[in-house]
């Protein structure tokens, strides 16, 4: 009976705890209404909140995503007031979507106090997105499509994808098609990422043909072609069709190229050479295999020297963690590492001027900007995000400091530059050593060292999209208990293997007892 009642209170505590979480996780949270209220006036646009409120966006996507106009004042002249009120309010999230899970793919602009300024689920896939320098509320994204029919044609047969560069501008939604190829069907889209060198070229992360290449979008005209079979031996990386996984591509000033190899647990430098481009070995971070310093990371981005570099702020993905290493004479030093018990799969990390990064936590379902203290300032709850940028910040980490400098930057008046370049010691700011934490979080943080990062975000990735981390310990523990309790109770019966080995031992012992007494 006493193994009866904890059997029942384990499993009905875990039941109640996936219960709770899916209640609070797909219900509209107070703070979204309270978001609502007068939002759509600029004197209610407020600067981003220091205090960790957190926003459900995503509820008010799926308004958006009803509405024929799109957006709650989607191109209106109050929209285009309220945004010009302060650039750092407008947040652009890419979101992924998935074929399995309830997930949408999206591209939305979003105030700080969750007024949907732009919104499109047109495509399949929404990837990369950055600002168009010198426009002020322009961007370009990278997306996908399915599709059949004589469409697909160029590539021999259906179904097929059509990967396209889009540049829209956020207020009035005028669009151009920047640059587009049509292949053959794929399943996690061919381009994860472009980078614009100048007003006719792009740098384009290619995953099928595990290279980066530079095309000129007036003719498509590839001016030059980097593979990574230059570099890498076939026994590394992943299977053949997702053999490098290369996730990003970043044109740097000095005119290297910056590249994201996600399945060799690597960032690596190109630099054009009397033979081509090739990787700069002595300037590659992290080692295929060595999870503790990279492992299945998205979205490098290299901070210069002129503010506290040369660094690279990356989402180390499957460790659960954002990361900056230091570029020193003894090679790759890290400054930063942060994390959360709710970060789980983060996908992009961001730099910006005073010195907050903005970070994309895919399965985490949110977007979150970390303060200098390291603690979440403000976040946004929004489904399976991909990347995201602060307009108004530069492309990227463009603006923001290296992490030992976070702290002054965020203290002192002036660009990042400027403020560097008069401080002369920094040492210790960004020691990257953890804030303390309560028991539980502890608890959580430790249960997710011991769980296989590949197989929890394996099970994200196709789970519901309010399933979070602790929903997956509680519903294994549930299923182990139930497991458990009924081969137990099925032990002890009648009808289980041992049951009839008991009663069969009886009988036995009846019937020797019975030749005995004759």
């Amino acid at each position: 009976m006493v193994a009866r009642v904890a059997f029942l209170a384990i499993l009905l505590s875990a039941t109640v705890a996936v219960g709770h979480s899916y209640v609070t996780t797909t219900g509209v949270a107070d703070a979204t209404e309270t978001a609502q209220t007068d939002s759509n006036s600029p004197a209610h646009v407020s600067t981003v909140s220091t205090t960790g409120q957190t926003l459900d966006v995503e509820s008010r996507f799926e308004s958006a995503s009803e509405r024929p106009t799109r957006g709650e004042n989607w191109s209106t002249p109050r929209v285009t007031e309220a945004v010009a009120t302060l650039d750092r309010n407008v947040t652009v999230v890419a979101t992924q979507g998935f074929y399995v899970s309830d997930e949408r793919a999206e591209l939305a602009a979003f105030l700080a106090n969750g007024t949907v300024v732009y919104y499109d689920d047109r495509y399949r896939v929404y990837f990369d997105v950055d600002p168009v320098e010198a426009e002020r509320y322009t961007v370009e994204y990278v997306a996908a499509e399915h599709l059949t029919g004589d469409a697909c044609g160029p590539v021999g047969g259906e179904p097929c994808t059509r990967n396209v560069v889009t540049r829209v501008n956020l207020t009035t939604g005028e669009e151009e098609q920047v640059y587009s190829e049509v292949t053959e069907r794929v399943y996690s889209a061919r381009w994860h990422d472009v980078d614009r060198i100048n007003e006719t070229h792009l740098l384009v992360a290619d995953i099928v043909d595990d290279g980066v290449y530079a095309v000129d979008t007036r003719d498509g005209s590839v001016a030059w072609r980097w593979n990574a079979s230059a570099h890498y031996d076939r026994e590394q990386g992943g299977s053949e069709g997702d053999w490098t996984h290369i996730n990003d591509v970043e044109a740097l000033a000095d005119g290297s190229v910056v590249v994201s190899p996600r399945n060799m647990d690597e960032v690596v430098f190109l630099e054009p050479g009397p033979d081509g481009w090739a990787v700069n070995e002595s300037r590659t971070l992290g080692t295929d295999e060595n999870h503790d310093v990279l492992y299945e990371q998205h979205n490098p981005d290299y901070i210069p020297a002129d503010r506290g570099g040369p660094a690279v702020l990356v989402a180390d993905s499957e460790n659960g963690r954002i990361v900056e290493y230091e570029r020193t004479a003894e090679g790759w030093n890290r400054t930063w590492k942060w994390r959360d018990v709710r970060l789980q799969w983060p996908r992009d990390a961001d730099r910006l001027p005073d010195g907050n990064t903005l970070v994309v936590d895919s399965h985490g379902d949110r977007v979150a900007e970390v303060g200098v203290n390291d603690t979440v300032v403000w976040s946004a709850d929004v489904g399976m995000p991909y990347d995201v940028e602060r307009l108004g910040t530069g492309d990227e980490s463009s603006g923001g400091p290296a992490a030992p400098y976070r702290a002054v930057v965020s203290d002192r008046p002036g660009d990042a530059a400027s403020v560097v370049a008069n401080v002369t010691n920094a040492s210790g700011v960004g020691s990257g050593s953890e804030p303390r934490r309560s028991l539980a979080d502890r608890f959580w943080l430790g249960l997710k060292t011991l769980v296989p990062s590949l197989l929890a975000n394996g099970a994200l990735y196709v789970a519901p999209s309010w399933v979070r981390f602790s929903d997956l310990a509680f519903a294994t523990t549930a299923l182990s208990t139930g497991v458990v309790w009924s081969a137990s109770e099925f032990y002890w019966s009648r009808y289980s293997l041992a049951g009839l080995a008991r009663r069969a031992t009886a009988v036995g012992r009846r019937a020797f007892a019975a030749i005995r007494r004759r």
